[in-house]
C-alpha cells in the first residue's frame, strides 16, 4: 500500500511544484541575479557591478534615491492607516447587518441586510482603473466633492494637486475600495458565532460595547488577523489606484510616491533594469519583514468553541 502512495502522491506534487519552480521561483532568481547588474533593458550585453545598485539606495558612496525612501514613507503610512481603519469600518456595518439587536428572542441584524450587503459589494466588481478615474473626477477642483462643500459654504481645496490632502485622499478610496469586501467577509465569519453566547449576554444585560470586544471580536480574531495580513500587503503595493488617480503620477512633489511606483518608474521610464531590480529586492525583502512582524504581533491563541 505504501508502495502506491508514493508515485500517486508525486504525481499530485511534482507538476504543481515544477509550475511553482518556473512561474515563481525563477523570476525571484533573474530579479536578484539582474540586481548586481548594470542592464538597460535595450541591449544584450551587461557587466555585473555587484551591490553597487544597493549602495545607490541606501546612499553610500553617492546620494541616496530619496524617491525610494519617500515611497518608503508612504507606503509605512498606508500601512497603518489603511487596515485599521478599513477593519474598523468593516466590522461596524458587519455587526450592525448582523448582530445588532434582537427580535423574537433571538440576535438579528438590520431589516433588508442582504441588500446592504450587496450594495457595499459594488466597489468590488469595478476595475481599479475605473474607480481611479471617477474618484480623480470627485477630487477635481469643480469636482462633486467640492461641489458638496460649497453647498454649505466651504470653499474646497485642489485635492490631488495639493500635498497637504493628496495621501489622505488616497487613503480615502483605499479605504472605500476594500470595506464592502471585509464586511462581507467578517459578516461571514460572524454566522459562526453560536448564538446562545450572545443570547446569554443580552439576558446577561451587557452593553454591545462589551458583548462586541469580550465574545465577538475574540471568535473572529483569526477572520481579523487574515484581513490585516492582505490590507498590508495591498498597502505595500498601492501601484494601480495611485498611478491612475494621482498627478504624475506619485505627486504633487512626491506626497503619493510609493515604492513599488519608483521601481516601475525605473524599470518603465528610465530603461535601468539593473537598478529597478535592486530596488524590487528591497521591497521584497521589507515586505518579507513587515508581514513575519505583523504575523508575530496579532497572533494570538484561538477561542475554542
Amino acid at each position: 500500500m505504501k508502495r502506491g502512495r508514493v508515485p500517486f502522491l508525486l504525481t499530485f506534487l511534482v507538476p504543481p511544484l515544477v509550475l511553482f519552480g518556473i512561474f515563481v521561483l525563477s523570476p525571484f532568481a533573474q530579479a536578484f541575479y539582474l540586481s548586481i547588474t548594470d542592464w538597460t533593458g535595450l541591449t544584450p550585453d551587461f557587466n555585473i557591478v555587484g551591490l553597487q545598485n544597493y549602495k545607490y539606495i541606501l546612499g553610500i558612496g553617492a546620494p541616496p534615491d530619496l524617491t525610494f525612501w519617500r515611497g518608503l514613507r508612504n507606503n509605512l503610512i498606508l500601512l497603518v492607516l489603511v487596515p485599521l481603519i478599513t477593519i474598523a469600518i468593516a466590522l461596524f456595518f458587519a455587526t450592525m447587518l448582523n448582530l445588532s439587536g434582537a427580535r423574537a428572542g433571538q440576535i438579528r441584524g438590520v431589516w433588508g441586510a442582504p441588500a446592504y450587503r450587496f450594495l457595499f459589494f459594488v466597489p468590488q466588481v469595478i476595475s481599479v482603473a475605473a474607480l481611479g478615474i471617477m474618484f480623480q473626477q470627485v477630487f477635481q477642483p469643480r469636482g462633486l466633492l467640492n461641489s458638496l462643500l460649497s453647498v454649505v459654504g466651504i470653499d474646497g481645496p485642489t485635492w490631488l494637486a495639493d500635498d497637504r490632502f493628496a495621501l489622505g485622499a488616497v487613503i480615502t478610496v483605499m479605504v472605500w475600495m476594500h470595506v464592502g469586501f471585509y464586511m462581507v467577509y467578517f459578516s461571514a465569519a460572524m454566522a459562526a458565532i453560536p448564538r446562545e453566547l450572545l443570547e446569554a449576554a443580552s439576558i446577561d444585560q451587557a452593553s454591545k460595547f462589551q458583548t462586541f470586544f469580550r465574545i465577538t471580536l475574540p471568535l473572529l480574531w483569526p477572520a481579523v488577523q487574515t484581513a490585516l495580513i492582505y490590507l498590508a500587503i495591498f498597502c505595500l503595493d498601492g501601484l494601480a489606484i495611485i498611478q491612475v488617480m494621482t498627478v504624475g503620477p506619485g505627486g504633487p512633489n512626491g506626497a503619493t510616491e510609493v515604492m513599488a511606483l519608483s521601481v516601475y518608474r525605473s524599470f518603465k521610464e528610465q530603461a535601468w533594469i539593473g537598478y529597478a531590480s535592486a530596488q524590487a529586492v528591497v521591497v521584497f525583502f521589507l515586505t518579507s519583514i513587515l508581514l513575519a512582524l505583523a504575523f508575530r504581533i496579532t497572533r494570538r491563541e484561538q477561542v475554542e468553541l
